[in-house]
Parts: structure tokens; C-alpha cells; sequence
């Protein structure tokens, strides 16, 4: 049978999506340039952020009848060769699929190991995407938020207190630190510290 020759050139987004159709679904991958890149799985911490961004705008979502939803991890195709995957996302609620090109707000959640990525390549490649109105990036180890929004040409906009507001215009939401990081040690150590000092 002898050695098969692989295909030695960038992955595309059809090949991809194939890929991880084949994948447990408990893997998150994205294709960064051609090249298939497997995340480690998301701390504790991290999780508790995402699922507060994700019940919070659910929640305001049913209440005001919006027309978009709050979904996590779905690919984003920015080009044929490339398909992040933000922590969670905000895109119109019609869409369908395993990947859009739709998304309205992007948020990634930083690690040590993610952060420069992140704050460069990300947030460089989700502006090439039209529909991109807002990227938010939030630490995981401390009370700090920082938005990107195309209004203003994606300048840097921080958030440093639990009663700071992050607005999203583009959806008519706002939400406090506290509530983005409630049940995490960063809101925990930050309150009491503040309680002591009165």
C-alpha cells in the first residue's frame, strides 16, 4: 500500500468542519490560518464568567422579545482560513448552523495562556468581519473588562470596578462587573476588600 501523501497545505473551512464533525464534543477547536488548534479546557473560573454573560443576556433577551440570541462557542468563518470560536456570542436569532458570519458582539474570556491571542490576532480578525460591532474581552483573575467597539473605531474602553456598567449598545443591554463576575473569587475578594475599608 505504501506511505499516503497528505495534502501539506493550509487547512480550509470545508476540510475543518469535517474534522470536527468527527471530534467529541467536548473538544473546542478553531482553525487559525490554516492550521487546526485544539484549546485546553476551560478553567473553573472561566466557565462561571461565560455562563453569567450567558444567563444575564438570555435573560434580557426574553424580556425585551429581542431579535438576537446568546449562544457559546460557535465557530465564526472570517476567512476560508480561518474560524475562531469566541467564548460567547451574539448573533441574530434566526440564524442556524454550526458556524456563522453574522456575529454582532464577540466576548473572550482571557487566560494566561490566551491572552496575548486574544487581545492581537482576535481582536484584529473579528474587526474584518462586517457584522462585528463590539469585542469584549474579560479577565478571569480580576475585576477587569475592556470593550472594542467599531463606533469608535475599536478603541479601548475599561472597566475596573463592580459597579462599572459594560454597555452594548448595539443589543440596548448593560451589565455591571458584579453581575459578569458573580460567584467567582475575583467579586468575592474585591467586595470584601471594599466592605473592610469603610
Amino acid at each position: 500500500m505504501g506511505v499516503p501523501h497528505l495534502d501539506s497545505g493550509p487547512m480550509r473551512a470545508e476540510e475543518f468542519f469535517a474534522f470536527t464533525a468527527t471530534r467529541p464534543d467536548d473538544e473546542k477547536w478553531e482553525l487559525i490560518e490554516g492550521e487546526p488548534v485544539l484549546n485546553a479546557s476551560a478553567s473553573f473560573l472561566h466557565q462561571i464568567i461565560a455562563s453569567n454573560l450567558i444567563v444575564s443576556l438570555g435573560r434580557f433577551a426574553r424580556e425585551t422579545d429581542a431579535i438576537w440570541a446568546v449562544a457559546p462557542g460557535i465557530g465564526v468563518r472570517i476567512s476560508p482560513l480561518s474560524v475562531p470560536v469566541p467564548d460567547v456570542l451574539v448573533r441574530p436569532q434566526t440564524a442556524t448552523g454550526v458556524e456563522c458570519d453574522d456575529m454582532i458582539i464577540a466576548f473572550e474570556i482571557l487566560s494566561p495562556s490566551t491572552a496575548d491571542y486574544d487581545l492581537r490576532w482576535k481582536r484584529k480578525a473579528y474587526a474584518s468581519l462586517p457584522s462585528l460591532l463590539q469585542y469584549v474581552v474579560i479577565a478571569h483573575d480580576a475585576l477587569e473588562v475592556v470593550s472594542f467597539d467599531r463606533a469608535n473605531g475599536f478603541a479601548e474602553r475599561r472597566f475596573e470596578t463592580a459597579e462599572s456598567e459594560l454597555d452594548l449598545p448595539v443589543i440596548g443591554a448593560r451589565m455591571n462587573l458584579r453581575e459578569i463576575y458573580r460567584g467567582t473569587v475575583c467579586s468575592s475578594a474585591r467586595l470584601a476588600l471594599r466592605a473592610s475599608s469603610q
